[in-house]
């Protein structure tokens, strides 16, 4: 009868304790990979977004003539139909002097 009661007492405090520290190991190691891989994935949000745009500034150029002076004024003239934000609220700067890999830059995460 002794062995049957001591079977279903559950957990002991030291057995607990030692849950709570091997899960908090777990996350320990798992918070910095999971920040690293939002913040990569944020990167390539906003390198998507330049590209987009200077696809766009170019298209405009050809039709117009020269490079609109920012980026609503793609939208304003239906290059693009809503404007593309940063995921880390950046904004875009489109300089028509640079070449054009770095003709769009953020002002977060610069020209990629």
């Amino acid at each position: 009868m002794k062995g049957v009661l001591r079977d279903q007492r559950g957990l002991t405090l030291i057995e607990m304790l030692v849950v709570l520290f091997i899960i908090g190991v777990i996350v320990a190691i798992a918070l910095p990979n999971l920040k690293a891989a939002g913040e990569a994935a944020q990167e390539k949000a906003c390198s998507a977004n330049r590209r987009l745009i200077g696809a766009q500034a170019d298209n405009f150029f050809l039709e117009v003539g020269r490079y609109p002076k920012d980026v609503p004024e793609l939208q304003r003239k239906g290059f693009l139909r809503t404007q593309p934000t940063c995921p880390t609220k950046g904004s875009y700067r489109i300089r028509p002097e640079a070449s054009e890999e770095k003709r769009v830059t953020c002002t977060v995460h610069g020209d990629g």
